[in-house]
């Protein structure tokens, strides 16, 4: 969650009502066959929860942490990934990572990620050789063993770390300086795994957060500036060889699915919402239409499946429980899927 929507859900907190959590119904012991998704809540609200989209009946269960480990996820749900058979989800408010049976979605450990009696408040996380790293807010990324879910170390970034992916072994960190806005960082940097220091710094531009690697180790960054016209949220290549060009392309949040990176922007002046198809090997926009925005509200990001289909997140201005929007490879929407607050991680369960 950026600093401006931290500003828009403070402002949400004046009006919001905080709904009762239902009451626990049977448990699901095995989970196949569908959509888990992360729904990050409202700041300060302790609603951040887990949907699950069944794709045989397409019936929606909504407070599935809930119901699987009798007790809410906690205040806002940042990220969401599998790994070793485990499902981890970052809390960002409660300063928590959430450790599950990625197949039955009950705890094995809630890792609590305090420095000296504060919260660090995590962001993303990603993962190389049976480790998790996390970054925080309080300008480290933390060091997790995987196999006995341990902090092993915590190594210093600049101001507010965001996004981060692992090229070999080396670890990219967007560093976005967020919470000290208008004064925000602009660097990435690059941590080499094994010694685990930093090993260079890449001014990429103001308020960079989400981070994408491809196959020739050239690293995408977006520049997210000050949101509007003076200094607009667009898309920046770092090459392996160091070369930073800012390419010109309005984005708010990256993705890929193997040489195609989609690239979410979000107008948050005007509303509109659109999603550019960009060509990883030969650097070269597909299409930059590629779904027909009027049919989603607002959009917060893009899940591509491996089935053909591209899954919107759509958080309804943040104010009302959102919608996953299933649209086909030609752009067309096919379906939609009510879920949480602010859906913003997916997982499609073969």
């Amino acid at each position: 969650m950026n600093y401006r929507l931290y500003i828009i859900f403070i402002i949400i907190l004046t009006v919001a009502c905080k709904k009762e959590d239902p009451p626990v119904n049977e448990e699901k012991d095995h989970f196949s066959n569908g959509l888990l998704v992360l729904n990050e809540g409202l700041f300060q609200q302790n609603n951040a929860s887990l949907s699950w989209i069944d794709l045989s009946s397409e019936a929606i269960t909504t407070q599935v942490f809930f119901k699987q480990n009798e007790r809410p996820l906690g205040d806002t749900g940042n990220d969401m990934a599998i790994y070793g058979g485990k499902l981890y989800i970052v809390v960002n408010a409660s300063s928590t990572l959430e450790v599950l049976n990625a197949r039955t979605l009950k705890s094995i450990k809630q890792i609590p990620l305090q420095y000296n009696g504060q919260g660090q408040q995590p962001r993303h996380l990603a993962f190389h050789q049976n480790k998790a790293y996390v970054s925080s807010y309080d300008g480290f990324v933390n060091i997790i063993d995987t196999s006995t879910l341990s902090i092993k170390n915590r190594i210093a970034v600049g101001e507010n770390p965001e996004g981060i992916a692992i090229v070999g072994d080396q670890l990219y960190v967007a560093n976005s300086g967020g919470l000290s806005y208008p004064d925000v960082d602009s660097t990435v940097y690059a941590i080499d795994l094994i010694s685990e220091t930093v090993k260079d710094t890449f001014v990429v531009g103001k308020n960079p957060g989400d981070v994408v690697s491809d196959k020739e180790d050239d690293i995408y960054v977006v520049k997210r500036g000050d949101y509007g016209d003076s200094d607009p949220s667009e898309l920046v290549r770092i090459s392996a060889a160091g070369t930073i060009m800012n390419l010109g392309i309005d984005a708010s949040f990256i993705t890929k699915k193997k040489d195609v990176m989609y690239i979410s922007h979000y107008n948050y002046d005007s509303g509109e919402g659109t999603v550019t198809t960009f060509d990883l090997l030969n650097e070269a926009i597909i299409s930059s239409d590629h779904i027909n925005g009027a049919q989603v509200e607002t959009l917060y990001g893009v899940h591509p499946s491996s089935s053909e289909v591209l899954y919107i997140y759509d958080a309804m201005n943040f104010t009302n429980t959102g919608y996953i929007r299933k649209f086909n490879d030609n752009g067309n929407l096919i379906q939609s899927y009510h879920v949480g607050l602010n859906p913003t991680k997916l997982i499609h369960y073969e």
